[in-house]
């Protein structure tokens, strides 16, 4: 499972995933791991999570949990 996700978001090892994942929680979110476009919140009204992002350029969808359970292969 690890490696589907590290091959998904085209990150080549765990520790830039998990530097990824903290951009995220921390509301600084890197640059889109497949187009290199902005990210931003997919809720941005009452329901604003740090958790749920996509991509401004190429509407790709990053859920945070989704990932982080991936990639500890649950």
């Amino acid at each position: 499972m690890e490696k589907d996700i590290m091959n998904w978001i085209e990150i080549s090892n765990r520790d830039e995933v998990v530097c990824f994942l903290k951009s995220l929680w921390n509301e600084t979110p890197q640059p889109c791991p497949l187009c290199g476009g902005k990210l931003d919140f997919l809720h941005k009204k009452a329901k604003k999570s740090n958790s749920d992002w996509i991509c401004t350029v190429c509407n790709q969808r990053y859920d945070a949990i989704r990932i982080l359970k991936q990639l500890n292969g649950e």
